[in-house]
């Protein structure tokens, strides 16, 4: 067989793997509407999703480190959030003793405000999402988690301003790796979790985020993310949205390799 017709022949699999990907997915939780499912290149699709208010999502990867951020050493973006028209960014830099949150206005206007470490506290900060009212943050950490971190939004503080944790949410079942978390409601988050399983958990809350420091929540498997790609191996769960407007959840996983340059985009509905 000549290398064109095996280039071609391989090109044809990978289509018809993600039209597989697109007809057969398995149905959802009870909840959830059967998902569909778009393909994407993975630098710019890998880290996160958030819908901006005219239905548009709005995708982070590798590719959407902002350059002179990068240049101090801040080489991961976590998954971001979009609330009134503002988008909401973190990075890492592990070494740092710090987290750095951002905030882009509707107008480009660029703030940044740090957060330094607290005992105890990891330096991954691997997502942001911002409560209904606006008022509250809640952030990742990564490995085995037992809480969720919260913040007082600091949009309208002047940048540079360093921010201490202000709550937390306790979980009544530890999770691993949480890639990123989104409000369905003020005390209910859809979690895109990587181990052991790739799938979205509900974090429900006992009470809104603010209402005390420490806010009890309950932890509660939603579904599993349908596993359709020509490759076989390591899955990766990433961004997760929840469209309010529109009631559309959006989650991200990743490829196994050598797949691993697309990463699919699943979206459900809610009934």
């Amino acid at each position: 067989m000549t290398r064109h017709r095996r280039t071609r022949r391989l090109s044809i699999a990978l289509v018809i793997g993600g039209l597989a990907a697109a007809v057969f997915s398995p149905p959802a939780h009870a909840d959830w509407s059967r998902p569909s499912v778009s393909d994407h290149f993975t630098p710019i699709y890998n880290e996160g999703l958030a819908t901006d208010r005219h239905g548009f999502l709005h995708p982070r990867g590798w590719l959407s480190i902002r350059p002179e951020l990068a240049a101090q050493g801040w080489t991961h973006i976590g998954d971001q959030d979009i609330h009134g028209g503002y988008t909401y960014d973190v990075y890492e830099d592990l070494d740092a003793g710090r987290k750095l949150f951002t905030i882009t206005s509707p107008t480009g206007r660029f703030t940044r405000y740090d957060h330094v470490l607290e005992p105890g506290e990891r330096a991954n900060n691997s997502f942001v999402t911002v409560d209904p009212t606006g008022e509250h943050l809640v952030n990742g950490e990564w490995f085995v988690m037992k809480r969720l971190l919260v913040f007082d939004n600091p949009k309208g503080e002047p940048s540079g301003s360093t921010i201490p944790i202000a709550g937390e949410i306790r979980l009544d079942k530890p999770l691993e790796n949480v890639q990123s978390c989104d409000f369905v409601t003020a005390e209910r988050l859809a979690c895109a979790v990587d181990e052991p399983v790739n799938r979205v958990v509900s974090v429900t809350l006992s009470a809104p985020v603010g209402s005390a420091k420490v806010v009890d929540a309950t932890v509660t498997p939603e579904f599993d993310l349908p596993k359709r790609s020509v490759c076989t191996g390591t899955y990766e769960s990433e961004g997760i949205d929840y469209d309010t407007r529109r009631r559309v959840l959006s989650v991200a996983m990743i490829n196994p390799s050598p797949c691993f340059v697309g990463t699919k985009v699943f979206r459900y509905r809610a009934k």
